[in-house]
């Protein structure tokens, strides 16, 4: 679409800058899962999951919402990639999985290699997004920078 045309980025939940760390793999098997009707209502243990040959990764994010976040990494992703994620929150003592689907990628140092992923959350469960959620309001309390 074109800017000056009238587009406007709508975003359903409200993003806030923060850097966490974060552990991926990305997962081989996408049209098994998505054919689940549960895929969204069960717990990732549950789901069928092949992290494949793909070694785990550290990155970090940029920013964080309810319903997604966006990471920073030295490795590609493909468009529409699932991606198991490791979230770690400061105080809880296991990280966060969380279910996503790669929606973006853009080079964020030129020349660099380095990527920023837009990822959105396709499964979490319901008490680990009340600690994501948590963890927003704190940041909002605290002055936090929303995007």
């Amino acid at each position: 679409m074109d800017i000056n045309k009238g587009w406007l980025e709508r975003r359903e939940f409200e993003r806030v800058k923060d850097v966490l760390k974060v552990v991926y793999y990305p997962i081989d098997n996408k049209e098994t899962i998505m054919k689940s009707d549960d895929y969204k209502d069960t717990t990732l243990e549950n789901l069928k999951l092949n992290p494949g040959k793909n070694p785990v990764v550290n990155a970090i994010t940029d920013d964080i919402s309810k319903g997604g976040l966006a990471i920073l990494t030295d490795k590609p992703l493909a468009l529409g990639q699932l991606v198991i994620i490791d979230l770690f929150l400061p105080r809880l003592a296991k990280p966060i999985k969380l279910l996503t689907e790669v929606r973006n990628i853009e080079s964020y140092v030129k020349g660099s290699g380095s990527f920023r992923a837009g990822l959105k959350i396709i499964s979490v469960s319901k008490s680990d997004l009340q600690r994501i959620e948590n963890y927003i309001l704190e940041i909002k309390q605290k002055g936090g920078k929303n995007v």
